[in-house]
């Protein structure tokens, strides 16, 4: 009976080890992860590089704030930018992923989008 173990032990450890080297020596086609949509086809060498846009959640555009003034932000420029209306910041949105850094804000900052406060 210890013999089997033994022997059972060995089967399955060797079929494990077979297994993993099959998923790290297999080609990239079929059901890899970059094929499937998971994992980009062309790796983003800088996030300047990312294609500005994609798609945002309601809930998610509903608890974004300004990183600066913690004030809400409106979506801009076909949905490209989060912007706020007080500072003149914008945000962009790069592959549907906010870019919340108050140094891109002053970067794309328009001053002619600043609101005027209520007299």
């Amino acid at each position: 009976m210890k013999r089997l173990f033994k022997f059972l032990f060995v089967v399955v450890t060797l079929a494990g080890i077979a297994y993993v080297l099959k998923q790290i020596f297999a080609p990239s086609g079929g059901g890899s992860a970059a094929s499937s949509g998971v994992l980009p086809s062309q790796p983003v060498k800088s996030l300047d590089d990312a294609p500005l846009g994609g798609k945002i959640s309601e809930e998610l555009l509903a608890i974004l704030v300004c990183p600066e003034d913690k004030g809400p932000l409106q979506l801009v420029d076909d949905g490209k930018f989060l912007s706020n209306p007080r500072n003149g910041y914008k945000y962009p949105i790069r592959n549907g992923i906010p870019v919340m850094l108050i140094e891109e804000g002053k970067k794309y900052r328009d001053p002619n989008f600043v609101s005027k406060p209520a007299a």
